[in-house]
């Protein structure tokens, strides 16, 4: 497999957000064509998952700007949008609410993607960011990674059918692995502890397709064994490549 470099991956991506946006404006009228078109600001391109289990539904602002159309609530995401690049002031507060549950800065660069999380933390809410730097996929490869988001387990590592070798090796509260290579096809993958070996949680079996970029999310709480937020794992689609 041909491995895009990072510089290129993220130019070609933004370049692609930029050229849809550019194709509906030109599409509008015939008579734009002697029009000269705006140079498109630099962008960052920023996804949210909610994985607080204790949070009330919120709402999100950057610098002030809501980002969020409708409330988000637990184990819900925000697709990849644009960003304006630079320092930016995230703001969580309930969507009843003009108090802030948590307000965090991040920087964002110009061409980069991002993934920001919300995690429970001992008293409130917390959020840590990750770039999002993944090869080409194909339709021979798809790509995984793992995420920890559950406060009261211990460490963790991720097993997949198929192999005797963990996918991830040691996964801890609130980390991020890197994307790693996975064959096509149904798999069941299994959360266990790095400790005692034992099987905290597993899919049944799931369809893997090419072409993809996966993101594995273990959320909730192993205290809690009914309800919504009993410990769980949730499968995203970050990308595909059509």
């Amino acid at each position: 497999m041909s491995i895009i470099s990072k510089s290129k991956f993220k130019f070609s991506r933004g370049f692609a957000i930029a050229a849809g946006i550019l194709a509906s404006s030109l599409a509008l009228s015939s008579c734009m064509d002697d029009i000269e078109s705006p140079e498109l600001p630099p962008a960052a391109y920023v996804s949210i998952y909610q994985g607080a289990s204790a949070a009330p539904v919120m709402n999100i602002y950057a610098n002030q700007n809501q980002v969020n159309q409708q409330p988000l609530g637990y184990t819900q995401v925000l697709p990849y949008s644009a960003y304006y690049t630079g320092n930016r002031d995230f703001r969580f507060s309930a969507s009843n609410s003009a108090t802030s549950l948590l307000e965090k800065t991040f920087q964002l660069k110009a061409d980069s993607v991002y993934s920001i999380f919300v995690a429970t933390k001992a008293e409130g809410i917390d959020a840590i960011i990750s770039e999002d730097i993944w090869e080409e996929p194909t339709a021979e490869k798809a790509q995984l990674r793992f995420v920890h988001l559950s406060p009261d387990s211990e460490n963790v590592y991720l097993e997949i059918s198929g192999s005797t070798t963990p996918l991830v090796a040691e996964s801890t509260f609130k980390s991020v692995s890197e994307f790693e290579e996975i064959t096509p096809g149904n798999v069941t993958l299994k959360v266990k502890s790095t400790e005692t070996d034992e099987v905290l949680i597993q899919t049944g079996t799931l369809e893997m397709k090419g072409n993809r970029v996966y993101t594995l999310i273990l959320r909730g709480l192993q205290a809690e064994t009914t309800g919504d937020k009993k410990l769980d794992i949730q499968l995203v689609t970050n990308f595909i490549n059509y």
